[in-house]
């Protein structure tokens, strides 16, 4: 069948991509080294690595057969799944789309961030131009550990940490012989597509499980950052918040 190559590379294409984002990421730590990072932009940093891991959800998980019988209902997996292209691979396109549109978001305020950090280091080095050497320690005290904001804990925030499982198992009931017959049919076809749906709502959980941690560390990190600017504005006499 013509999808038996593309299916059969699937998992190899995603593992590349994952090797590809971690070298990136390691090459732009090497040449940050000379940058120190705080421990809630080293976060950032690993939020935005696991963000481009799971972005891309796949409706064509690799089906692996070893003997006659599971080669069989790998077979008829196949047809099936193709039989379906009309109905999943849609969703899945939708899903990725808002994936994508997510993680590009989540850079771009990871960039803002970076432009706020380059702020506060050009903000700090004309406090050290202006201070005398005997109040030096208090340039660095907005950025001192006792000095960190704690991150905001807002309604978005929390919405987002709740509402981010899917769950291909939704509660089916009936109250009569003809809706409970209804049920049993649907629970039999559900118990029979896990495996087609669950690979895919299990990418999903996944990309949703590093947004919800990316984006309390980017109002972690937003907050330390815009702590130390207000220190420092506060120091050198100019409006900042």
């Amino acid at each position: 069948m013509s999808e038996q190559p593309f299916d059969d590379n699937v998992a190899a294409i995603l593992e590349a991509l994952r090797q590809a984002v971690r070298a990136q990421r390691a090459a732009q730590g090497a040449g940050e080294a000379g940058t120190a990072l705080s421990a809630i932009e080293r976060e950032l940093h690993h939020a935005a690595e696991q963000l481009e891991i799971t972005r891309v959800v796949s409706a064509h998980w690799p089906l692996e057969g070893r003997g006659l019988c599971e080669r069989g209902w790998v077979l008829v997996h196949k047809v099936v799944r193709r039989a379906l292209r009309w109905y999943i691979p849609p969703i899945v396109a939708q899903q990725n789309a808002f994936n994508e549109v997510a993680a590009r978001a989540i850079h771009l305020l990871i960039e803002s961030h970076a432009e706020l950090r380059d702020q506060l280091a050009e903000l700090r080095r004309q406090a050290e131009q202006l201070t005398p050497p005997s109040t030096s320690s208090a340039v660095e005290a907005p950025h001192s550990p006792t000095a960190r904001a704690a991150p905001p804990t807002s309604a978005a925030l929390q919405a987002l940490v709740e509402r981010k499982a899917v769950s291909a198992h939704q509660p089916l009931g009936g109250d009569t012989p003809l809706t409970q017959a209804r049920t049993l049919a649907q629970r039999g076809m559900r118990q029979y597509l896990r495996w087609m749906l669950n690979p895919i709502v299990e990418q999903q959980n996944a990309f949703n499980d590093a947004l919800s941690g990316a984006a309390p560390s980017l109002s972690a990190a937003d907050a330390e950052l815009r702590t130390r600017r207000a220190a420092l504005c506060a120091m050198l006499g100019r409006p900042g918040s």
